[in-house]
C-alpha cells in the first residue's frame, strides 16, 4: 500500500507540472481574481498529495506496529505455555521416576520376601543322606565321621568326573546342601540309575545326569547330558532342590538360584557327588552314614 501511495504522489506531481508548464497556469500575470483562485488551489495540491501520502504512510506503519505488537505478544503467550508446559513435563517426569523406584523397591522386597518364604519352606526339607559305598568310584574316598566326599587318585591330566552317590532314590521334594569351599573342581546334581551304576559322570554316554560343575577354578557349568550352559560366580556352599521335575540349585551364603533344570524323566533319580579331580579337598555334606 505504501509503495502504491508514492507512485501515486509522484505521478500527481509530475503530471502537475508538466501541465502547468504547458498551459502557463502559475503565470499570474494578466489573470482575473477568478484565475488567481486557481492557480493558488492548484499550487496547492502537490502539498496536499504529499500529506495525504505521509498520512496513508503513518496509518499503514500504525498498523504494521500494532500487528508486530500482537504477534509479539502472542509469541511471549506461546513462550509462556510452552515453558510452563516443560514444567509439567519436568515433574511428571521426576513423578515417574519415584513410581518407578518405588516399584523396584517394592519388587526387590517382594522377591526377598518370596525368596525369604522359599528359603525356609525348602530348608524345613532338609535331609541328611545315606552314602551307597558300592557306588563309589576307587580313586574317591568317602569319610562317614567327617561327611567328606574327596579325590585321591592322580591330580594330573583331564577333568575326570569319578563320583559317589546317594544309596536311596530321592523323593520328588527333597532339599540337601553341599559344601564346596575352595575347591577348584567338583560336580553336584541329580544322576540316573546307570551312572550310579559306572561311578563316573561321562559326556560321551547317553546317560542323563543334571548338575552343576566348576572346572578347573574358573568355570562354573550346568551340563545336561550333552548341554553345558556357563554361570556366573562360584558359591561355596549349594543347595539343591527337588520338587517334582524341577531341580534348581542355590547359592546357600547369599540364598540366590543359581540354575534351573526341567527334567524330563519318570525314572529313578539319585543325588551324586563328584569331588573332580584338580585337588584333594573335599566336599562336606550332612549324611546320616552308610
Amino acid at each position: 500500500m505504501a509503495a502504491w501511495l508514492d507512485v501515486v504522489c509522484i505521478i500527481s506531481v509530475g503530471a502537475l507540472v508538466i501541465f502547468s508548464n504547458k498551459k502557463g497556469i502559475f503565470n499570474i500575470k494578466g489573470l482575473s481574481n477568478n484565475g488567481l483562485v486557481i492557480t493558488r488551489i492548484l499550487s496547492t495540491l502537490p502539498l496536499t498529495v504529499l500529506l495525504y501520502c505521509l498520512r496513508e504512510h503513518k496509518k499503514e506503519h500504525e498498523k504494521s506496529k500494532e500487528k508486530n505488537t500482537n504477534l509479539k505478544r502472542e509469541c511471549d503467550e506461546q513462550r509462556s505455555q510452552n515453558e510452563n508446559l516443560i514444567k509439567e513435563i519436568v515433574k511428571i517426569n521426576a513423578q515417574n521416576d519415584k513410581l518407578h523406584e518405588e516399584k523396584t523397591t517394592l519388587k526387590r522386597e517382594l522377591n526377598e520376601l518370596e525368596q525369604e518364604f522359599v528359603w525356609k519352606t525348602i530348608r524345613q526339607i532338609e535331609v541328611g543322606f545315606v552314602l551307597n559305598i558300592n557306588s563309589r568310584h576307587p580313586e574317591v574316598l568317602v569319610d562317614s565321621a567327617a561327611s567328606q566326599v574327596r579325590f585321591v587318585g592322580n591330580t594330573q591330566g583331564p577333568d575326570r568326573w569319578y563320583c559317589v552317590t546317594g544309596s536311596q532314590e530321592l523323593s520328588r521334594n527333597h532339599y540337601w546342601e553341599v559344601e564346596v569351599g575352595e575347591k577348584s573342581s567338583w560336580a553336584i546334581g541329580v544322576v540316573t540309575k546307570e551312572i550310579k551304576e559306572k561311578n563316573i559322570i561321562s559326556e560321551s554316554t547317553d546317560d542323563e545326569f543334571w548338575i552343576i560343575r566348576l572346572c578347573r577354578g574358573k568355570k562354573l557349568e550346568a551340563v545336561q547330558s550333552s548341554t553345558v550352559t556357563e554361570l556366573q560366580k562360584s558359591p561355596k556352599k549349594v543347595g539343591v532342590y527337588l520338587k517334582g521335575n524341577l531341580l534348581s540349585f542355590y547359592d546357600v551364603e547369599t540364598r540366590q538360584r543359581i540354575h534351573n533344570f526341567h527334567i524330563e524323566c519318570s525314572g529313578p533319580l539319585f543325588a551324586v557327588f563328584s569331588p573332580g579331580s584338580r585337588d584333594k579337598g573335599p566336599l562336606i555334606l550332612k549324611a546320616k552314614g552308610f
